[in-house]
């Protein structure tokens, strides 16, 4: 970064910072995604399958 603090605080250089930016085209987004939803469906199967351990064995316990 060639630009000064107090350059950068202008519209010319939010102009300049903005041309460096890797805007995602509709495959790589939809693609980011489908990969988040699929790991917060494996921790929600996850963690209700931890919870339900849990419960069980505080059950035979009689804690719960």
């Amino acid at each position: 970064m060639d630009m000064k603090l107090k350059e950068w605080f202008t519209l010319k250089g939010v102009r300049s910072e903005i041309k460096n930016i890797h805007w995602l085209t509709k495959k790589e987004l939809a693609y980011n995604a489908m990969v988040v939803l699929v790991f917060c469906f494996l921790f929600g199967v996850y963690f209700y399958g931890s919870d339900a351990i849990i419960a069980v064995i505080l059950k035979a316990l009689g804690m719960n």
